[in-house]
C-alpha cells in the first residue's frame, strides 16, 4: 500500500472505525454477531512452524535463554530487587535500581507463576523482588522513590514521573492474584490513585519527557501536558487490577482512559494516535500532525485486552482497525523493521514527513506480536497472520539474535545497534521481551487447545 493513501481521512474513517467522542463505557455497542468458535479455523502454521513448535520456540527462549540470563546477576538475591544495567556476561555493570525495573520485574515473575504451573521458585523471587521494592522505595501514600543503589540507600527520590508509579501498581496486582493479599491490591490502588492525582495537576510537567518523542516537539511553554503513553498504563493496570477485584471507582477511571485512547488521542483528521494532549484532552496544533508510533500501537492491544474483560465487541474492532493502520503506515518496506518512534504527517525544514526510521527498538517490536497474535485468536483475520510473521522474521532476524538470551534493546535501519539518546548501553530488558513471550505462549494455549479454530469472543 502506497503511504500517500494514509492521509485521507476518508480511509482513516473507514478503516479504523472511529466512534464518537463519549465515554467508552458508555459507547452503545454495535449489535455484531461474534464468530463463534467453528465460524473459521487457523491455519495449521505460524511462521513456518505448527502451533506447538511455534510455543516450543517460545518456551526455549524464555526458559532456556532469557530467565538463566537474570540468574546471572541482575537478580539480587542477597538484597532483593532486580539490577537494571548489567554487562553482557550477566554481571552488574552499575549500582542502581531503578523502579520500573522493579515493578516490571515483580509482574513477570508473578505472571510467570500464576500462568506457567505455580513453580513456587517464581514465586520466591517474585516476593523477594517485591518486598526490596516495598521496603526501600515506597515513602507512603503511594508514592515511590525512583533509584535506590543494591542495598536500597537512596540516589533519587520520588519523581513527577508517575510511570514507575504505575509498574509498582500493575506488579504488585499480578503478586496478589498469586498470593490472596488484599494489602497488595490496597497498595496497588493508593499508587493509581495518587498516580492519578499527580497526573491531574493543572501544571504537571512530567509530559514533556515521558517519552523519547515528546522533546521533539515545541511544548516548552505549555503546562499540564497529557502523554498518550500514561492513558495507556493506566488502561494496562487497571485492567488487571478489576480482574482480580472490584471497584466502581476503578472502573470509571478506567472507562476514562480508554476513551481518552479512543476518542481523545485519536486524530481522525490523520488517522493516527497523538502523543501529547492539552490538560482538557483538547488537541494541540503544534502536535496535532505528530504520532509516537510505539505507544499507539501498544495502547491498542491494550484496549483489545479491556474489549475482551468488558465483553465489548465494536471497542475491540476499532482497536483491531487502527492497528493494523499504524502498521501499514510505520513499517519499514525496504529494510523492514516497525518504525516505532516519530511519525510526521507533515514534513519540514525540522522533520521529515512519515515515520522516522533511525531507531527501531526491541520492545516496540515485541508490541506487534502481542497485538496481531490477539487479532489472530479471536478473528483469524489474514492480515494479522501476515504482520505477525513479518515482524517475527524481523525481529528474530535482527533483535532476537544475541548470545546472552537477552535481545537487543535498539537497532538502526540496517539492524546495527544504535545508541538512544539518555539510554545506558548497559540497559538490559527486563519485561517487553518476556511479556510477548508469556503472552504469545498463552494464545497459543488456547489454540492448540481449540484445535486451531477461533477462540470465541466473550459474551
Amino acid at each position: 500500500m502506497k503511504r500517500r493513501d494514509f492521509f485521507s481521512s476518508a480511509t482513516a474513517a473507514t478503516l479504523c472505525g472511529a466512534v464518537p467522542t463519549t465515554a467508552a463505557s458508555q459507547t452503545p455497542k454495535t449489535p455484531i454477531t461474534p464468530q463463534s468458535s467453528t465460524a473459521a479455523v487457523l491455519p495449521d502454521k505460524l511462521a513456518g512452524m505448527t502451533l506447538p513448535q511455534l510455543r516450543q520456540d517460545y518456551h526455549d527462549r524464555l526458559y532456556k535463554r532469557y530467565l538463566p540470563f537474570w540468574d546471572k546477576g541482575g537478580y539480587d538475591r542477597e538484597n532483593g530487587g532486580v539490577m537494571c544495567e548489567l554487562n553482557d556476561d550477566g554481571s552488574v555493570a552499575v549500582d542502581m535500581k531503578y523502579i520500573w525495573y522493579q515493578g516490571r520485574a515483580v509482574w513477570v515473575y508473578s505472571y510467570l507463576y500464576n500462568n506457567f504451573g505455580k513453580d513456587p521458585r517464581w514465586l520466591a523471587m517474585a516476593k523477594n523482588i517485591r518486598d526490596f521494592m516495598v521496603k526501600h522505595m515506597h515513602v507512603g501514600d503511594g508514592r515511590w522513590n525512583q533509584e535506590v543503589r543494591r542495598d536500597g540507600t537512596l540516589i533519587s527520590g520520588v519523581g513527577e514521573n508517575i510511570y514507575g508509579a504505575l509498574f509498582a501498581a500493575v506488579g504488585l496486582v499480578q503478586y496478589a492474584q498469586a498470593t490472596g493479599n488484599e494489602e497488595d491490591l490496597d497498595l496497588a490502588e493508593l499508587s493509581i490513585n495518587t498516580s492519578m492525582k499527580t497526573y491531574d495537576k493543572p501544571n504537571y510537567q512530567a509530559g514533556k519527557d515521558a517519552s523519547g518523542a515528546d522533546v521533539k516537539v515545541d511544548v516548552a511553554d505549555i503546562g499540564g501536558l497529557r502523554p498518550h503513553g500514561h492513558s495507556m498504563c493506566f488502561v494496562w493496570t487497571l485492567t488487571q487490577l478489576l480482574a482480580a477485584r472490584g471497584n466502581p471507582a476503578m472502573e470509571k477511571l478506567l472507562a476514562h482512559h480508554v476513551d481518552a485512547i479512543i476518542n481523545r488521542y485519536w486524530n481522525p483528521e490523520f488517522g493516527i494516535q497523538n502523543e501529547l494532549l492539552a490538560h482538557d484532552y483538547s488537541r494541540l496544533p503544534q502536535t496535532a500532525a505528530h504520532m509516537y508510533a510505539g505507544h499507539s500501537l501498544e495502547s491498542l492491544w491494550m484496549v483489545m485486552q479491556e474489549a475482551l474483560r468488558i465483553k465489548d465487541r465494536a471497542l475491540f474492532d476499532t482497536a483491531k482497525g487502527r492497528i493494523h493502520r499504524i502498521l501499514e503506515m510505520c513499517w519499514d518496506y525496504v529494510f523492514d523493521g516497525f518504525a516505532d518512534e516519530d511519525f510526521y504527517v507533515f514534513g519540514d525544514e525540522k522533520y521529515k514527513r512519515g515515520p522516522s526510521y533511525n531507531v527501531k527498538t526491541m520492545w516496540a517490536n515485541t508490541e506487534i506480536l502481542i497485538a496481531c497474535m490477539i487479532v489472530m485468536e479471536y478473528t483469524g483475520e489474514d492480515w494479522a497472520k501476515m504482520w505477525y510473521e513479518r515482524a517475527r522474521h524481523y525481529l528474530v532476524k535482527n533483535i532476537a539474535n544475541t548470545p546472552t538470551g537477552i535481545w537487543r534493546q535498539a537497532v538502526d535501519r540496517r539492524g546495527k545497534d544504535v545508541k538512544r539518546i539518555g539510554i545506558s548501553v548497559h540497559r538490559k530488558g527486563n519485561f517487553h521481551q518476556p511479556r510477548m513471550l508469556m503472552m504469545n505462549m498463552l494464545s497459543l494455549d488456547r489454540m492448540i487447545a481449540n484445535r486451531g479454530r477461533l477462540t470465541p469472543f466473550p459474551g
